[in-house]
């Protein structure tokens, strides 16, 4: 949307405004569908969509796709659910925010004390050490993260598209991610860390470290992931421990 925008398109941006304070809508609240917003307003869904543009710019509505997707109330944080194992870039494509990932540094090296116990591999195995940097399509900075991967399960890692790792673990070398053992606690930003991100040093960060396992339980990831604290939203649903297959014996 260029220029102006016009005046029926404010007046509704202000009155989905109002309809989410009337409800007390917390972030990852569903305000509604494009279809059935349009006819309550009574405006076209061009005119609707407009006023969503005004309101996603200023963080406080989000637009997901697919199925179960619409409009959500929002706090301009990106929303990373643990009970899924999909990349980051899924997760993100379906709440309306493009990633841009730049892969910093992929190098096939001895696989250290901790790759050897995590991943199950014999002296002298190597493991490919992967660190990548992930942004909105805005530049702002969200994550850094560092995988290892054994090369026996991935030979020649270093020459595939390395921007999506879990689909190209699926479409190159058939090997599906299936379990993720994690663990999360609070860091802060190094000086390196923090220009890469674009944050002030000391920041708080959050840190993620996981061992992924594929659909024959054989471990085929470690990672740490550093997510800028206040960028993101990390949600869990519990369940009940009757008919958890992973549940510790």
């Amino acid at each position: 949307m260029t220029g102006a925008p016009h005046e029926q398109t404010v007046a509704a941006a202000a009155t989905l405004r109002a309809m989410m304070r009337r409800q007390e809508l917390r972030p990852g609240d569903r305000l509604g569908d494009e279809r059935s917003l349009a006819a309550e307003l009574g405006i076209t869904r061009s005119r609707l969509r407009e006023a969503l543009e005004l309101l996603q710019a200023a963080g406080h509505v989000r637009r997901r796709l697919g199925r179960g997707g619409g409009v959500f109330a929002s706090d301009g944080r990106i929303e990373r659910n643990l009970n899924t194992i999909e990349g980051l870039p899924d997760i993100t494509r379906v709440q309306g925010v493009r990633l841009v990932t730049t892969v910093l540094r992929v190098e096939l090296v001895r696989a250290g004390p901790l790759d050897r116990r995590l991943l199950r591999l014999a002296a002298g195995a190597s493991v490919y050490h992967l660190q990548r940097l992930r942004r909105t399509d805005d530049g702002t900075g969200l994550s850094l993260e560092d995988t290892r991967a054994p090369a026996s399960v991935f030979p020649d890692l270093d020459a595939q598209d390395l921007t999506q790792l879990y689909r190209c673990f699926r479409e190159t070398y058939g090997v599906t991610p299936t379990v993720s053992d994690e663990s999360i606690e609070v860091a802060y930003a190094t000086p390196a860390q923090a220009d890469l991100l674009g944050v002030d040093p000391g920041t708080a960060l959050v840190r993620l470290s996981r061992l992924t396992l594929d659909d024959q339980s054989r471990p085929v990831e470690i990672g740490t992931e550093l997510f800028v604290a206040d960028r993101m939203r990390f949600h869990l649903r519990r369940y009940g421990v009757t008919g958890n297959p992973h549940r510790p014996g």
